[in-house]
């Protein structure tokens, strides 16, 4: 079990982290400033190291049941995001990892680029070779995917004021929540989708803007847990709880609508894995990961038990990314919806069926 309390010798980094937490939750009450774009900006001297581009729609029709893109471009020097046997040595800022999938049968694709060779990037623009692209400025973009058997096109026309996770001079991290409107085609069926959705975009420093070289020493984030989860009434609930050397350094539930109401955000929290896959999925790199099947996360007034009926797809970091439904349970309303979660669990020692379920934080 991890401990819900980080070591005293990391708690005034992460008082500091908190600060900068808070400073963005407070600017998510303000209309979007433009002050961020497209750019991956992974080679301004002595800057940002790295940049992330994100889609998540956690509602789509079968067979899809979700639908998600996910761009790591540079090297981030955190264990559970990295692998730098895919950089190239001299270079590890020149790395794009990307996939895009849904809960179809063969519609999913990961893919490692080239920044220089493959992307194509401007102000109102990110294309990732052939994988994807997003063009437009906020408050309307246009997203393109195409992965196996998967098309899809949509557009998004996001709430006036994004929601920011993280704002500081070296790590500016936001999500631009909105309607999106399109079509998925698979396998020659072609479906119209609508709904709410989720675009983030994000840059940070990284160890690598000074090493400039791939190394396998790196920050030991060992969990991350991310969940987007749709609620009736256009509202949203977000979950995020990161751990390191065996203690959670942070959790936060934010709850957001689009009705002009301001998010409220939370710092307790807590996450349960209830029952396991029988065996560990194995990725492309040969590393094994025993999945949850059926979880819970929540907080004070929030409970949510998610069931996995979508395939894992090795696509976030050393992790995985799926579709789920929900069970919900909100200030005493319950009911049931659909959620998307992004998993990484590189702990060397964890509880499996039979054991008792694995927690993280406090209930």
């Amino acid at each position: 079990m991890y401990r819900s309390r980080p070591p005293a010798a990391v708690r005034p980094a992460l008082a500091v982290a908190r600060h900068f937490t808070d400073a963005a939750h407070r600017a998510s009450q303000k209309p979007f400033d433009g002050s961020l774009d497209l750019l991956p900006h992974t080679e301004l001297p002595g800057r940002f190291g790295w940049s992330h581009y994100g889609l998540m729609l956690p509602s789509l029709p079968d067979p899809h049941r979700y639908l998600s893109l996910m761009v790591m471009a540079g090297m981030t020097g955190l264990h559970a995001f990295d692998f730098p046997q895919e950089a190239t040595p001299d270079d590890p800022q020149d790395i794009v990892v990307a996939s895009a999938s849904s809960g179809a049968d063969s519609a999913y694709v990961r893919e490692v680029l080239s920044i220089r060779r493959d992307g194509r990037f401007a102000p109102d623009r990110a294309e990732f070779g052939t994988l994807a692209s997003i063009t437009g400025t906020h408050p309307e973009f246009d997203i393109r995917i195409h992965a196996g058997d998967l098309d899809a096109t949509l557009t998004m026309t996001c709430r006036p004021n994004p929601t920011r996770f993280v704002k500081s001079p070296v790590w500016q991290h936001l999500g631009h929540v909105g309607r999106y409107r399109g079509q998925v085609t698979h396998r020659g069926a072609t479906t119209e989708i609508s709904g709410m959705g989720n675009l983030e975009y994000a840059r940070s420093i990284s160890p690598y803007v000074v090493l400039r070289r791939a190394t396998n020493r790196q920050i030991p984030l060992e969990w991350f847990s991310y969940h987007v989860v749709d609620l009736p009434g256009e509202r949203q609930i977000l979950f995020t709880q990161l751990g390191v050397s065996g203690s959670i350094v942070e959790t936060n539930v934010i709850r957001r609508s689009l009705d002009g109401t301001v998010d409220h955000k939370v710092h307790e929290g807590y996450h349960r894995i209830l029952e396991t896959d029988d065996t560990p999925t194995v990725d492309s790199h040969g590393n094994e990961q025993l999945l949850p099947r059926v979880f819970e996360f929540g907080c004070s007034g929030i409970s949510v038990v998610g069931t996995y009926d979508c395939p894992p797809r090795f696509a976030i970091g050393r992790g995985y990314i799926s579709g789920y439904e929900a069970r919900v349970r909100v200030d005493g309303e319950e009911f049931t919806t659909r959620g998307y979660a992004e998993h990484i669990d590189e702990r060397p020692h964890r509880r499996r069926n039979g054991s008792g379920a694995a927690t993280t934080g406090m209930p």
